[in-house]
């Protein structure tokens, strides 16, 4: 997290004057239009349900396209959008909003627009435009003037447009986008064949970066290999103290050389307070000629550090002032984590000395309806989520996610395994090939000062690439972070040079690693268990039996692959969340929580296994046990309770049913396709399974102990008849604020309060009467008795929702922050 200082300041007691190193986020007040109306009708081919059906992968040499538009294009859409009408947006925007089970994303070319107004102490300044994301072939024009163009969605870009912006006269920008299939752009693939969407528009922020001639650097428009900007290194890390390398580099556009002062202070830094103590100080002088650049190296040692790691996520601020004499040129502060990695196939993974067993999710960036065009609280919420149910690692599959995404991995103390672009594809064309490693470098540029990056996948997911890009890609891996703590992951298949190489995957069961670097299954929980047709594939509206079904998926692979420990260092279930795919005809319902968030049963069990007492983002787990039923009449005589604790009781109705110590059955060798009371003993909770359980209408309470004593209890409810509803939102940890983007729902509740779960399709209808305006549609069905809805805030204070389902009413006012 790199910030530069917004408003000016006078450190009065130095006697120093800021000169206004600033950045504005330029997200509002965008104009859009999209050229291309219809959405392109490619043939769709579902996977099968063996193991080798999930393989369609590609190795082709496309011609050398040319990227640039064509002047005669260009004119042709000039006048199409002197014909159209500009839509007035903000962003992230999507320039689609598609339907909740995405066939035929659209595609196709849409332009934005804005006016920039600059004051005129600026306009003499260094002036950059920063786009964050934007997908995936954009052109950029200033004042008529084109700029550059840059291919790939998932990368940032920043123009130089020093000189260009005056004060006094709008400034015109304008965006060229196009998102239509293109072999030189990774991931590469068509859409129709790809395993996931990527969506389009000016989907993350853009900003305008203001800064004197004196100034640190950006590491992305400095295009220098492990340099430009700010770039943090931990040597040596222990208890007792911790090394810190900075290295800094300054450029001087002035006409004069300069003799600068480069200054670093280190803060303390908590979550709700911010910066806090300082921790120690150090400066360096630099000297740079007019017009050239230089790096600052200095080393700081600090005592008794505060160490991050998943269970423990310290940070610190790292505060860099550029002074010419008394002046303050620029100022930066980077958010920082110490900490040390080692990995091993005799140890497994190791933090600060201390063993760690990686518990992980792969998680797509994807919202209902808007794709990828999310706000950050949004982004911090699906963090929080994760992290809250017992994950320590997120894989981000398959492609950088937005800045935030790894702001929030290192508040939340969750590890990140970091992709480029890919899936299934590769273009020996040596422009596909040069991008794939501009990829990489771009990557490590923006993120290489999060703590939390676990290992930069520097590999085409799936992809199978040839030695020689492997080794490639690998290489230029650590070029760009140097040193020790550099750990690149990929698939093995024969190849050991990443330095983590995930283990193979086999017909069935079977994840060996035949290297001899440390493994990781990246996925597991999904397709082994029937392909396209896997029974891990549910929807909550299934009901109980298929949610039990997930679940257990989860338990008895999960079980299987920690056997591996050490050498395989842990794994990463798929997925996080159900997602949208431009290969299949629906959604893939692989995840533990649907699209909207709400949980499967399976994401209970990967919950409790987290033992009480130990970290959360919302203070201690605390003990805790779940019955895997809603207690419907179709209920199944075997139930299963998750917990923390060793010892369970049923009851229903008030009667006791079994007490229960937790299952010990054996593992099997060969998949069971149903809870049989084992395939538990290498996980750290087996459940409590109960068998010949009658149904009968009431409550079943499921009552969990530790060492004799009462710690923690659940009760389920069969529901009567929808007789009221409720609205609430998805929080995880970030109240409703503005400028958001809130997954609301509407319960329908009995008279009891319960939950009507076995409710389907029945029509409810939201409205927004003020502070914010539907991204979804104003009609929905209940799915398991709960209707799902988008709705994006604006600057207002107040969100006022209602809804209404037959004769039943609800209404709900919302504080935004």
């Amino acid at each position: 997290m790199n910030r530069k200082i917004i408003l000016a300041f006078a450190w009065t007691s130095l006697s120093f004057l800021s000169l206004n190193a600033q950045t504005y986020q330029l997200d509002n007040g965008w104009e859009f239009q999209r050229l291309d109306k219809v959405q392109k009708q490619a043939a769709i081919k579902n996977q099968g349900s063996d193991w080798s059906s999930q393989f369609n992968i590609q190795h082709v040499k496309a011609e050398n396209l040319l990227l640039a538009v064509h002047p005669d294009t260009l004119a042709r859409e000039m006048k199409q959008l002197a014909k159209g009408e500009w839509e007035q947006v903000s962003l992230p925007h999507t320039p689609f909003i598609e339907p909740l089970t995405v066939l035929h994303q659209w595609q196709g070319v849409c332009y934005y627009r804005k006016t920039i107004t600059i004051n005129p102490e600026d306009e003499h300044k260094q002036l950059w435009l920063e786009f964050e994301g934007a997908m995936h072939l954009a052109d950029l024009w200033v004042n008529g003037k084109h700029i550059l163009q840059h291919a790939g969605g998932y990368t940032p870009f920043v123009a130089d447009v020093t000189g260009m912006l005056h004060a006094g006269k709008p400034n015109e920008v304008v965006v060229r986008l196009d998102n239509r299939n293109n072999p030189l752009i990774p991931p590469g693939k068509p859409l129709e064949e790809l395993d996931f969407c990527y969506y389009g528009g000016l989907y993350r922020d853009v900003n305008l970066l203001v800064n004197e001639p004196v100034h640190i650097t950006h590491p992305i428009l400095a295009g220098q290999t492990a340099g430009g900007g700010i770039f943090v290194t931990y040597p040596e890390v222990s208890r007792k103290q911790a090394v810190v390398n900075i290295q800094t580099q300054v450029a001087n556009a002035s006409v004069s050389d300069k003799q600068l002062t480069v200054c670093h202070t280190l803060y303390e830094w908590t979550k709700g307070k911010g910066k806090g103590r300082k921790v120690t100080s150090m400066e360096q002088t630099l000297a740079i000629s007019a017009g050239n650049s230089a790096d600052s190296r200095q080393q700081m040692t600090v005592m008794n550090p505060r160490l991050w790691s998943p269970d423990s996520p310290s940070l610190y601020i790292l505060r860099t002032e550029i002074r010419d004499g008394k002046h303050i040129t620029d100022t930066e502060e980077t958010r920082i984590g110490i900490r040390r990695f080692e990995m091993s196939r005799e140890k497994g993974f190791i933090i600060n000395g201390e063993p760690l067993k990686l518990e992980g999710t792969n998680r797509h960036q994807e919202y209902p309806y808007v794709g990828y065009a999310i706000s950050d609280q949004a982004q911090y919420r699906d963090m929080y989520q994760i992290r809250m149910n017992g994950f320590n690692v997120v894989r981000l599959g398959h492609y950088p996610q937005d800045p935030s995404v790894l702001d929030a991995c290192d508040e939340l103390g969750l590890l990140a395994i970091e992709p480029i672009p890919g899936w299934q594809f590769y273009n020996k064309n040596q422009t596909f090939i040069d991008r794939t490693y501009q990829d990489i470098r771009d990557m490590i540029r923006r993120d290489r000062n999060h703590p939390s990056i676990l290992t930069w996948e520097t590999t085409l997911n799936e992809s199978w690439p040839p030695k020689e890009w492997k080794d490639g890609a690998v290489s230029t891996g650590h070029e760009e972070y140097p040193g020790d703590q550099c750990f690149t992951s990929g698939d093995s298949y024969g190849y050991d040079g990443f330095d983590v190489c995930y283990n193979d995957w086999e017909e069935g069961f079977n994840r060996p690693n035949k290297t001899g670097k440390p493994g990781f299954i990246r996925e597991y929980y999904d397709y082994e268990f029937g392909g396209h047709y896997s029974t891990t594939r549910i929807s909550r509206g299934d009901g109980d039996h298929a949610l039990t079904q997930n679940a257990w998926n989860a338990q008895w692979s999960h079980n299987r692959y920690r056997a591996y420990y050490p050498w395989t260092m842990g794994g990463a279930i798929w997925s996080m969340y159900d997602y949208n795919r431009g290969c299949c005809d629906n959604i893939c319902y692989s995840g533990l929580a649907d699209l909207f968030r709400l949980p499967k049963f399976g994401l209970a069990y990967f919950r409790t296994q987290v033992p009480a007492g130990s970290y959360t983002p919302a203070g201690k787990m605390p003990y805790e046990v779940f019955i895997n039923s809603h207690w419907m009449p179709d209920a199944s005589d075997t139930l299963q309770v998750y917990g923390n604790v060793d010892e369970v009781e049923l009851l229903l109705n008030g009667k006791s049913l079994a007490r229960r110590r937790p299952d010990n059955g054996p593992s099997t060798s060969e998949y069971v396709s149903r809870p049989d009371g084992g395939n538990a003993e290498h996980i750290n909770y087996p459940p409590f399974t109960f068998f010949g359980v009658k149904w009968e209408s009431g409550e079943l309470k499921a009552v969990g102990y530790k060492d004799g004593r009462k710690v923690a209890e659940q009760t389920v409810r069969t529901p009567g008849r929808a007789e009221a509803i409720d609205i609430s939102y998805f929080e995880s940890g970030v109240p409703a604020s503005r400028n958001d983007l809130l997954i609301v729902y509407v319960s329908l509740k009995d008279a009891r309060g319960t939950g009507c779960f076995g409710e389907n399709g029945q029509q409810v209808k939201l409205e927004v009467t003020a502070g914010g305006e539907l991204r979804s549609p104003q009609q929905v069905n209940t799915e398991a008795g709960v209707a799902s809805f988008l709705v994006a805030t604006g600057n207002a204070s107040t969100l006022t929702l209602k809804a209404t389902c037959g004769q039943l009413t609800a209404t709900r006012k919302l504080k935004l922050k």
